[in-house]
């Protein structure tokens, strides 16, 4: 009795070890954004560019429009802000277009700060009038891999049907065992 509690116990500790283990975890972060459904109304300048240049303190932008503030497309402007986004910051790529709220010449993660797809590319020539338009098949995304936590969950499940089955065939043993030990019964 006391060997198939013990066992009991170890399968289930066993159990909640990888649960916790294989269990997603959320990341933590030092930065929490309290509205950033206001970013567009809280920033006195909003404009889409292309990052020229990346230091530990601010970013440097070439502007390609302006869609709130009074600064003229062609400019290129410097604003502060970090690099680590646990700290609001934003880990810009040179190079990459974006969108990018600033107030009072700064910028981070709670400004509202958004990749921007490349400017749409105008035909040399035009389309002729009436003309039907062109079907384009999207290429299927790829398959997903289930991620590391469904190998640990199925090792956890395994484990626990092995230990099911362990206790199953000891208690097969120990009444197998005790009828050994009892002997035939008689009719006397």
């Amino acid at each position: 009795m006391k060997l198939r509690a013990a066992i009991l116990f170890a399968l289930t500790a066993l159990s909640l070890g990888l649960v916790v283990v294989a269990s997603p975890a959320k990341p933590a972060w030092a930065c929490s954004c309290a509205r950033a459904d206001q970013a567009d109304e809280r920033a006195d300048l909003i404009v889409v560019g292309t990052i020229t240049n990346v230091t530990g303190t601010g970013v440097q932008l070439a502007v390609e429009s302006v869609e709130k503030g009074s600064l003229g497309a062609g400019a290129t402007i410097r604003l502060k802000g970090g690099r680590q986004e646990a700290s609001c910051g934003y880990d810009f790529r040179v190079g990459i277009r974006y969108r990018v709220n600033s107030s009072d010449g700064a910028t981070g993660l709670c400004a509202g700060i958004t990749p921007a797809p490349a400017p749409a590319q105008l035909p040399n020539t035009p389309s002729a009038p009436g003309a039907a338009p062109t079907l384009v098949t999207a290429v299927p995304a790829p398959a997903q891999l289930p991620g590391r936590w469904w190998l640990a969950t199925g090792a956890m499940l395994t484990v626990l049907a092995a230990g099911l089955v362990a206790v199953a065939l000891q208690r097969r043993q120990a009444r197998a065992g005790s009828q050994r030990t009892r002997g035939p019964a008689t009719g006397q």
